[in-house]
């Protein structure tokens, strides 16, 4: 039996709509911060920018099948992550309403280029559809395949105007979820109906000056989210680097809601009460920064409790004690909704 045509297309091109990539326009690169910035940007941030967490595909399409072609810039290297939440790709659908998981790419770990089979229906439907980038890795090339009849158009509008923008950490930048669309600034992503520019940096997102320079640079921010405290580490790092960065947001943005949550609470606290001791330390210290924001007149800024994130048992909520699982995710994006909601005013 002869195959049926597929008919290849670049998400770069209309009706397509690329989502958090927020330079993209200008500079035409699957990357999360400029690669053009004024300043040098530390290494780790500078390196990581090429990893696509948080970029989306949407469109609108009546179609029956869909395949997917990726050119990476490695291969599945994680042995704490599924190579499908590292090097991945997955999709959502929806006829109306809040787009739904259907599918994930299938591929060999060790090769960095693949090809994927990601929706097969029955018949032809029209649906809404949101494809995830990998969290962990570059993308150097993506191509979506539909069957030759395929009726391709640009989607819905989104809820929220302007960008939720988080930096923070691994755990924020997707570590270790099994599939793209379970980091929690994903799933937030879809229960808000807003773009979420992802510019976590695992082991990196240390709030140097640069970096606040870099992610100032963003425009059309709606909402900004500091969660930095894991990277950060030391009691006196967190009292001098936050409220710095925060300055240097303030000066491009100056009525921008802030939100800075604090630190999920890790396994070992269980046994070990001093590292329980300096979480709860320094969750305080964050609550004195933001209040010193506020009493300084800035209105706009709010305190989340990490720790209320992660309800119940939440040492099993992780893959190593630390990064989180889909579960653990979940219940980060439950704990982070109604908070944002409020903010904006949704």
């Amino acid at each position: 039996m002869e195959k049926p045509a597929v008919r290849w297309y670049s998400p770069t091109t209309a009706p397509f709509v690329l989502e958090g990539f927020p330079f993209f326009k200008s500079e035409g690169l699957y990357r999360r911060l400029s690669v053009n910035p004024p300043y040098v940007l530390p290494a780790g941030v500078e390196g990581q920018s090429w990893h696509t967490a948080g970029g989306q595909i949407r469109f609108r399409a009546t179609f029956r099948t869909m395949r997917l072609r990726a050119a990476l810039m490695g291969p599945g290297t994680m042995d704490h992550m599924p190579a499908t939440g590292q090097c991945g790709f997955d999709v959502y659908l929806a006829e109306t309403g809040t787009p739904r998981y259907y599918g994930t790419a299938r591929f060999d770990p060790r090769q960095d280029h693949y090809e994927s089979a990601m929706v097969d229906l029955p018949e032809p439907r029209t649906l809404e559809v949101v494809v995830n980038f990998p969290l962990y890795q570059g993308v150097r090339e993506v191509l979506l395949g539909f069957d030759a009849d395929a009726v391709l158009e640009a989607p819905s509008p989104r809820a929220v105007a302007g960008r939720i923008v988080v930096y923070g950490t691994s755990i924020t930048q997707g570590g270790c979820a099994s599939r793209p669309g379970m980091a929690y600034t994903n799933i937030l992503s879809r229960r808000l109906n807003a773009e979420v520019v992802n510019v976590a940096f695992s082991g990196a997102g240390q709030c140097e000056p640069e970096a606040a320079y870099a992610v100032r640079d963003i425009d059309d921010i709606a909402l900004y989210i500091h969660d930095a405290e894991a990277n950060v580490g030391a009691y006196e790092d967190v009292a001098s680097r936050y409220p710095r960065f925060l300055r240097i947001f303030r000066e491009k943005h100056p009525d921008t809601p802030i939100l800075v949550p604090t630190k999920i609470p890790y396994a070992k606290e269980l046994l070990h009460p001093d590292m329980r001791a300096l979480r709860l330390r320094k969750k305080e210290l964050q609550r004195a920064i933001v209040e010193q924001f506020r009493a300084e007149g800035d209105a706009n800024i709010h305190f989340l409790d990490g720790e209320t994130l992660y309800p119940g048992c939440f040492e099993e909520y992780a893959v190593d004690g630390v990064h989180a699982t889909d579960l653990g995710f979940l219940k980060m994006a439950e704990g982070f909704e109604p908070v944002i909601r409020g903010i904006l005013g949704l």
